[in-house]
């Protein structure tokens, strides 16, 4: 048996602290529907690892696809807020204007200082699906979840550039992120706790591959395959109901996580099959949580030192303490 990660790093701010300062503003992250930022001049806001980051289609350069960091260079606030269409960016404080490249239009009562300009960020599209990153990155986001893209092919028969987004739904969970996250990487559970809304899973059959910072898993039996892109974004494929359910785990604090599930599906897919799907899928979510929660319970009564991990059923989750230990090392 393996040991866990040590049962504080679940309860002490310290450690969110440093994870967010690390690991959780380090890489590409899901953020949502790319058809948001279609449009020259549409913009949305968002929020990687506690960094804000705006995301726009310029209306110069031949329409490209901006991210910058939502902080204004003058005092720190964030500029623009929500969703929406715009020319240029004018923060609330004192006017302070950006274009939608990130370099500065005009400060008020002042001379431009010449070159300012707003942090750059990343963004990246994977079919209709939009990345984003509180810093560039060096690889593109097709090329990291190629693993995941080249299973989901043959296993799940998913042509992710004809999904369409269905709806959204936000879970508020009582447990630290990372408790969510081991959660979802491990079907060691599953024959137990889903064996009545997925049987079948968890068997030897059922197969985790890990990919240095990505991880897949598989069912050939049900036409399914899942993406782990570490440290907080999720992807399930299903080909039986042509739908995937793309999942953006966010720390809130030590012990508060939101999540948000977009759905999406196939163009033959009808809206009530897909409601009907979601109510299956919202029943798995309905068993996982309680159990998240009472495991960030027992984490709290500072009992718990440290927990142990089976090499094989939970080698997803062997691999996540590894990235996490090793994140939060280089950071120190």
């Amino acid at each position: 048996m393996i040991p866990t990660l040590p049962g504080s790093w679940y309860t002490d701010p310290a450690v969110l602290d440093a994870e967010r300062h690390s690991l959780l503003s380090s890489s590409w992250r899901y953020v949502g529907a790319a058809d948001a930022v279609a449009e020259p001049g549409s913009y949305l806001t968002t929020s990687v690892g506690g960094t804000p980051l705006v995301v726009a289609r310029d209306r110069a350069d031949g329409g490209g696809l901006r991210a910058h960091v939502n902080v204004c260079r003058h005092r720190a606030a964030e500029v623009v807020r929500g969703a929406g269409t715009a020319s240029s960016f004018t923060c609330g404080y004192h006017g302070w204007s950006y274009r939608l490249d990130g370099s500065l239009e005009s400060a008020v009562g002042t001379d431009v200082p010449d070159g300012l300009h707003l942090p750059p960020a990343d963004v990246d599209t994977l079919g209709p699906l939009l990345f984003a990153a509180p810093t560039p990155q060096q690889e593109r986001i097709a090329d990291v979840l190629t693993p995941f893209t080249e299973l989901g092919a043959s296993v799940s028969g998913i042509d992710l550039g004809a999904l369409r987004l269905h709806r959204s739904i936000e879970h508020t969970i009582a447990a630290n992120w990372k408790v969510v996250v081991e959660n979802f990487v491990e079907c060691y559970h599953c024959p137990l706790v889903h064996a009545t809304t997925l049987p079948g899973y968890g068997r030897r059959d059922y197969a985790v591959t890990v990919h240095d910072r990505i991880q897949t898993q598989h069912l050939d039996a049900d036409r399914f395959s899942f993406a782990y892109l570490f440290p907080t974004t999720q992807i399930s494929a299903y080909g039986n109901g042509r739908a995937v359910v793309a999942r953006e785990v966010v720390p809130v604090d030590v012990g508060l996580t939101t999540t948000r599930l977009d759905y999406w599906f196939a163009p033959e897919v009808t809206a009530s099959q897909a409601d009907e799907w979601i109510d299956f899928f919202e029943s798995v979510i309905a068993e996982d949580v309680p159990l998240c929660e009472s495991v960030q319970r027992g984490l709290e009564t500072r009992t718990f030192d440290h927990g142990y991990l089976h090499p094989e059923r939970e080698k997803g989750l062997v691999r996540f303490h590894e990235l996490v230990r090793a994140s939060l090392e280089a950071a120190s």
